[in-house]
């Protein structure tokens, strides 16, 4: 009983005041990197073991604020509202999924395509669980003929949902995004939907410059520094964790 409470214990927290929506999930480096001390610690070696054969030198101070950072979030985990979205079911074993507040296990498409309940996510160099899996068929190393139909909502209804379940007026919310292309039409839905409660955006944007063009890539970059929305990169990179975990643990101590 015990065991079980403790387990319970490091779930996410169902309050709804701040709320990280992970879009884009995958097999959850990002959300491991904060809650997984074994998986921290481990690519942390490698990554020491990596700049001592390439003879690099590395800051060790950066380091032991990596590790600082690192469990001063996991004291404040409980506070956090985590949302997952993924459409790849194959990645649902990791334990994030099960800790979550909530899993939308779908993609998320534009609210004016067609209303079809599915929608094809092509696979990355033939590979079920690549995290470059996309909806975009153009995408350089997909399989036309090589996808999974799955789930799809739009942005209203992920809004709808958003607001049946656990957002209220004093919610803030961090949007974590990589998904292959999409970032950008979700970026300006959500701001247009949570203005000032749309507090940062985390993730990867360099796909939208890949599969839609330096001048979409140009457009999404202005748009997030004329409407002073603050962006850290946050991937399973481990050059990004410390900012990125500094950045959630300041906002939800503030």
């Amino acid at each position: 009983m015990n065991n079980l409470i403790s387990k319970f214990k490091k779930n996410f927290s169902q309050d709804g005041g701040l709320i990280i929506i992970d879009i884009g999930t995958h097999t959850c480096g990002e959300i491991k990197s904060l809650t997984n001390s074994r998986f921290f610690f481990f690519k942390l070696i490698k990554k020491i073991i990596k700049n001592i054969l390439k003879r690099k030198l590395f800051n060790i101070f950066h380091f032991k604020e990596l590790i600082f950072n690192h469990f001063k979030i996991k004291t404040i985990i409980k506070r956090i509202t985590l949302i997952l979205i993924e459409p790849n079911y194959l990645h649902f074993n990791e334990k994030p999924y099960r800790l979550s507040s909530m899993v939308l296990p779908a993609a998320i498409r534009k609210n004016n395509e067609t209303c079809s309940r599915t929608t094809k996510l092509f696979l990355a160099n033939n590979d079920p669980k690549s995290a470059g899996n996309s909806i975009f068929s153009s995408k350089g190393n997909v399989n036309k003929s090589n996808f999974k139909n799955v789930l799809a909502i739009d942005t209203n209804e992920l809004f709808d949902i958003l607001k049946n379940t656990y957002l209220h007026k004093n919610s803030k919310v961090i949007l974590r995004i990589n998904c292959e292309g999409m970032e950008d039409e979700i970026i300006y839905c959500f701001w247009e939907y949570l203005t000032n409660k749309l507090v940062g955006i985390m993730g990867s944007l360099k796909d939208v410059k890949s599969i839609k063009g330096e001048k979409e890539y140009s457009k999404l970059m202005d748009f997030i520094k004329d409407k002073n929305i603050k962006f850290i990169p946050f991937s399973d990179n481990l050059d990004t964790w410390r900012d990125a975990h500094k950045f959630i643990y300041n906002f939800i101590n503030n």
